[in-house]
């Protein structure tokens, strides 16, 4: 499907008019998680956030409403990645060592079945409607794989090769298109949903492990974490049109709705944000060696974890 591509005027012109010098970032809690905290997923009424403990084997659910941690469940051995798909109302958990993806209920936090994947699942992306489930596996060769899982059923309903050690994947809005970031090879896979099959190849910089859609779908970020920049790729013409240098090791990345761009940058233990032309706005300490940021459905609060405090950092976006 063609898409529409849109002018980015509209969003720099938002920006612009709420004043970048006003925007401010305070902490206002950091919570005790389990050991090792890595990925997190956010409910979709965004109440509740998942958190995987690496070296726990088991997931921190934290109430965003009074900023507390409910409880911790067990999540199989050495959890990393974490996505809810919300028509089916089910956590899917990659564990590393045992090549397993784990299901499970998002009320009951009962495990509902173990799906053998490939070798050390790394991270999950699901579909917009739910339907599918897209897992990374690092593999232990010269190439990784994506394995396409459906929500429902649990069935694995095909394998995609793509480079080496995947990490992260997300889904175009409209769900025609998948982007998995290779930080081995130093690429961008595009690959159609529909079809499996790759349709581009891009290189970016090194150690790409991120990735973040601006609101409008067109542009597609990526954190390097080896060479200290984001590249900025347009998914109108699949180009790298831009590579924008940022802090040390930037690691994760997230976009608001108005388009700022919110970088976890590891090497530094700091947040930084950016306009949606790359003016940096600000920049916060975190906490040591912080992994994964997510925002509220709101904008107004992130969420970071921060694997050697084994805690999670909120932040209020004002």
């Amino acid at each position: 499907m063609r898409r529409t591509k849109l002018t980015r005027t509209a969003i720099l012109i938002l920006i612009s008019l709420t004043s970048l010098s006003a925007v401010r970032i305070s902490q206002i809690d950091k919570l005790k998680v389990g050991k090792a905290p890595t990925y997190a997923a956010l409910s979709p009424d965004g109440r509740w956030l998942f958190v995987t403990n690496f070296a726990s084997d088991e997931i921190s659910v934290i109430d965003t409403a009074d900023r507390s941690k409910k409880e911790d469940f067990y999540a199989g051995h050495e959890p990393v990645g974490i996505a809810v798909a919300p028509v089916v109302d089910k956590i899917f958990v990659t564990n590393l060592a045992g090549g397993l993806v784990k299901v499970i209920d998002i009320n009951t936090y009962e495990i509902l079945d173990d799906i053998k994947v490939g070798e050390m699942p790394s991270n999950i992306a699901i579909s917009p409607n739910g339907s599918q489930a897209f897992v990374t596996n690092f593999g232990r060769g010269a190439i990784g794989r994506i394995d396409v899982i459906d929500t429902s059923s649990h069935r694995v309903l095909g394998e995609i090769i793509v480079g080496v050690r995947p990490l992260a994947a997300v889904v175009s809005a409209l769900g025609d298109l998948l982007f998995v970031a290779c930080g081995g090879s130093n690429d961008l896979y595009i690959i159609e949903t529909a079809s499996r099959k790759v349709i581009k190849q891009l290189p970016v910089g090194l150690g790409p492990d991120a990735l973040a859609l601006s609101p409008d779908g067109n542009t597609l970020y990526v954190s390097n974490s080896r060479s200290d920049d984001i590249s900025v790729v347009d998914l109108i013409d699949l180009k790298e049109v831009r590579r924008v240098s940022v802090g040390s090791k930037p690691f994760s990345i997230a976009v608001s709705q108005d388009g700022l761009i919110f970088v976890v940058e590891t090497g530094d233990n700091m947040l930084s944000v950016y306009s949606a032309d790359f003016e940096k706005i600000t920049s916060v300490k975190v906490g040591k060696h912080p992994i994964d940021i997510k925002l509220s459905p709101d904008d107004r609060f992130a969420y970071i974890t921060a694997e050697k405090d084994n805690r999670v950092f909120v932040y209020e976006i004002q």
